[in-house]
């Protein structure tokens, strides 16, 4: 029995970056003998042998043959006589079929993939790679994961391919890949990749539809169109939430009327209806859903909330307070990203600040809706004697008579 650190451990390790968690191959052994030695051990794999010892996975090497469709459609060979070999050709990428010998430190690697290292390549395997649709996604997010490394013609042309069976894959296993490659260095390539492979308009047509549509005039007009705009936006912030935000914001202007481009009146509520549609296709969990909706429907409102009457100005801050993205400050930051100055986003975001501070005077209590009227008024008359810095100007005092 050899067992072997294998996959993306030992690939961050050769990388030079961080590895995470350590995944184990076990080769020559039956589950007995396996057991014999980790009598501790507790088995969760079904089709396969997978093993837990001490919060860590072994799993046995095995051979795959594809006998259905979609990413679940696979029979498996395992036991004694599955080489390493066998099993590292069976894995997606060259840079992931890698192995180490924990005893001797020799490294294995499956067929090409020390010259993928070298030449910093996103290659497959082998011909076995178009078996598995979920790969797709896993050679997008590898992209964005790693922003130097190109991808091979051919991979993406087996991508390509593929097409057809994306539509078998879960939901939950697409949004899975999206999330991990909205925290990745350089989110876009994910959507990059999918578009160059003709395949973006699977899972995100909203996404696709801004391929060509002018992004904007002013700020935006040298932009190629509205999905590079979105895609400088989502490259700006560094939360996955802002994001999917930034993935979200400008979808209506696919929607709006051609012959009034590059003009979009009104994107921001027709990008309601994409930026819903969008997050029930991928079953986004309802805080990702809250985000996309806010950001879509309400970015073009807080653009213009220097110029905002403060009454207006303090209901829409009192709602953005509720961003799960980071609340007001986070909401403006997306706006600094689609080309709010940022210093004027500080400013208001400090001014917000002061004003959502200020509470209803215990006096006031028990006026029942009279409350949140009063509450309003204060807060609005504070908004208007704080200068964009933030700064009280004058002293102020409000009452009420009944």
């Amino acid at each position: 029995m050899k067992i072997f650190l294998v996959g993306g451990y030992v690939r961050d390790l050769l990388l030079g970056r961080k590895p995470s968690d350590r995944d184990w191959l076990v080769v020559g052994a039956t589950e007995e003998e396996f057991l014999a030695r980790f009598p501790g051990a507790q088995k969760v794999g079904g089709h396969f042998p997978v093993f837990l010892v001490n919060g860590e996975e072994y799993a046995f090497a095995r051979m795959e043959r594809k006998v259905a469709l979609g990413h679940r459609g696979f029979e498996f060979e395992f036991g004694p006589h599955v080489t390493l070999e066998d099993d590292l050709l069976r894995r997606d990428l060259t840079i992931n079929a890698v192995a180490m010998d924990l005893e001797t430190g020799v490294i294995f690697m499956a067929p090409g993939a020390y010259e993928d290292f070298r030449l910093k390549r996103l290659r497959h395997v082998s011909e076995h790679f178009a078996e598995d649709p979920l790969r797709v996604y896993r050679v997008a997010r590898f992209a964005a994961q790693l922003p130097d490394f190109s991808i091979a013609s051919e991979t993406i042309a087996l991508m390509r391919k593929l097409k057809r069976e994306l539509h078998t894959l879960s939901a939950e296993r697409v949004f899975m890949e999206l999330k991990k490659a909205l925290a990745a260095p350089a989110p876009r390539r994910f959507f990059e990749v999918l578009l160059e492979a003709d395949v973006l308009d699977v899972h995100f047509p909203e996404v696709q539809a801004l391929v060509g549509v002018p992004a904007g005039k002013n700020k935006h007009k040298d932009e190629k169109d509205a999905f590079e705009h979105t895609m400088n936006v989502l490259s700006y912030l560094k939360e996955p939430l802002l994001r999917f935000a930034a993935l979200c914001h400008d979808l209506g202007k696919a929607l709006t009327d051609p012959d009034l481009w590059p003009s979009h009146h009104g994107h921001d509520k027709l990008g309601e209806g994409p930026a819903r549609t969008l997050c029930d296709r991928l079953r986004t969990p309802a805080r990702w859903k809250k985000t996309a909706l806010m950001a879509t429907t309400l970015h073009m409102k807080a653009h213009r909330l220097p110029e905002m009457r403060a009454g207006k100005a303090v209901k829409l801050i009192e709602v953005l307070a509720r961003f799960p993205g980071g609340g007001v400050r986070g909401f403006l930051d997306l706006c600094v990203a689609d080309g709010m100055d940022a210093d004027v986003a500080e400013n208001l975001v400090q001014r917000s600040q002061k004003v959502l501070a200020i509470r209803l005077p215990e006096r006031y209590h028990g006026l029942g809706p009279k409350c949140g009227e009063i509450l309003l008024n204060l807060r609005a008359q504070a908004w208007k004697r704080f200068d964009l810095k933030g700064t009280l100007v004058t002293t102020w005092r409000v009452s009420f008579t009944f």
